[in-house]
């Protein structure tokens, strides 16, 4: 876009001083004249002093930038004095301090220049270039008043990076104004007197408006791969924070990846991760001009070790010698049984499988079941009873469990435990991790089963 504004011929040497506030929580922003758009502006312009009078002995010495003009706008340089009616004065090459550099060659860009990219320094006294000798200096002995133009105000003074990539002997037309180029600038206050000849007045630095900056939060979510990476996406709010987040192995302190912010957003993604280890991952937003930086909440990454093949436990039942009753033992880690009595035609004995916990900490859960059957009863001699005359009665202990209970078995009922039935099972995509499950176990034998200790084995299997 080409900013326009009403020329305004005359000559003008002015300058301020801008402040720079880093490291707080406020930023700075300059009150531009009309014509002048914010987002071709690259930085401010400082000097060595920041009030004195309009002359030789009280201006300033010397100017410089942080920067100088970025690549495609070095064809020259042009300084102009913006007035808050948008109009601007400029002066004569042949009565400028050198401050218009249009080279022929990039042989003959002037050092300090900011035409060669590094940051602008111009001086009154410069022993390497003549030309910018009195680059920073206030007055032209005869010509000051004429330069401000009969101005007294707050106004604009800017130096332009015009256009183009390679220098040449012409610059844009100072009837243009700052047109397309990019600039610096800063303000300055003008109390302007005249003095007859060479006239007289005073000059001060307005500093930068402060702008209070906006508190941030940054949420961390991590979501895994199919591959054994993991995903960290952070989340900023507000959705206007640009810049860079930065996410680390809490552990380690180290860097697992940068991302710029898009639309609040930022994500990396790390691999080679170890299996069956715990990981935690933080996000940190660095911040901008006007928002604050912001850590992230902990996001805990638990890698799943080796697949564990089914594990089995004992199931031991005694048979008593009489109709009395039933005695079961119960080995270690195994099935716990009441002793059996007799209710009318069957042997009844009941326990318990005492808790079994299951955890998934896949990055990438898929449902799973788990699943247990039982192996006959062997008795003595050829006794034996039937595996389906065992049953059980699933429950999940406490809360936040991953999975769900399986259904009731009846024992001597379709089978029994004599198959696999479930005993746990979760869907893909749950959220939690842990799944703790046990079951109330029944067995029902004939009344004429042989009396004699009993055993059989009770396979689970996670899939």
């Amino acid at each position: 876009m080409r900013k326009t504004m009403t020329p305004r011929t005359g000559l003008a040497l002015v300058a301020a001083v801008a402040v720079a506030l880093t490291g707080l929580t406020t930023t700075t922003a300059q009150a531009l004249a009309p014509g002048l758009d914010p987002a071709d502006r690259l930085g401010a312009i400082t000097f060595d002093v920041q009030q004195g009078e309009i002359s030789g002995t009280g201006s300033p010495q010397r100017l410089t930038t942080e920067t100088g003009c970025p690549e495609g706008f070095r064809r020259s340089s042009r300084v102009m004095f913006i007035w808050p009616d948008g109009t601007w004065t400029t002066w004569s090459v042949s009565h400028t301090p050198a401050l218009v550099h249009a080279p022929a060659s990039a042989a003959e860009i002037p050092a300090g220049s900011g035409l060669d990219g590094a940051a602008i320094d111009r001086r009154n006294a410069n022993p390497d270039n003549n030309s910018l000798r009195f680059a920073a200096r206030w007055n032209v002995t005869g010509f000051t008043g004429q330069n401000f133009d009969g101005h007294s105000g707050v106004a604009t003074y800017v130096i332009t990076c015009d256009p183009g990539s390679a220098p040449d002997e012409t610059f844009p037309p100072y009837e243009e104004g700052v047109g397309d180029s990019k600039y610096f600038s800063t303000d300055v206050r003008i109390e302007w007197n005249d003095g007859g000849f060479g006239g007289a007045g005073t000059w001060e630095a307005v500093p930068d408006s402060p702008v209070e900056k906006v508190d941030t939060t940054t949420a961390l979510t991590p979501t895994a791969g199919n591959d054994g990476s993991v995903t960290l996406t952070a989340a900023v709010a507000p959705g206007a924070a640009t810049g860079e987040v930065t996410f680390t192995n809490v552990a380690t302190g180290a860097t697992v990846g940068t991302d710029t912010l898009a639309g609040g957003s930022a994500s990396v993604n790390v691999s080679g991760l170890e299996a069956d280890t715990r990981y935690t991952f933080r996000a940190q937003y660095a911040g901008d001009t006007t928002h604050n930086s912001s850590t992230s909440n902990d996001a805990v990454v638990t890698t799943v070790g080796e697949p564990v093949p089914p594990q089995q436990t004992k199931v031991t039942v005694t048979i008593p010698a009489s109709a009395q009753g039933l005695r079961f033992t119960v080995t270690p880690g195994g099935v716990a049984l009441a002793e059996a009595e007799l209710d009318g035609e069957e042997f009844v004995a009941t326990g318990a499988l005492q808790e079994v916990r299951v955890t998934d900490t896949r990055s990438d859960r898929k449902e799973w079941t788990l699943n247990g059957r039982t192996s006959d009863f062997d008795g003595p001699g050829e006794a034996a009873i039937d595996g389906s005359a065992l049953g059980w009665e699933p429950e999940l202990v406490g809360t936040g469990n991953a999975g769900t209970a399986g259904a009731a078995v009846t024992p001597g009922a379709g089978g029994g435990l004599s198959s696999d039935k479930p005993l746990a099972q979760a869907p893909a995509g749950v959220t939690q991790s842990e799944t703790r499950v046990r079951a109330g176990v029944t067995l029902r034998a004939p009344a004429d089963t042989p009396a004699g200790d009993y055993a059989a084995t009770l396979t689970l299997t996670l899939i």
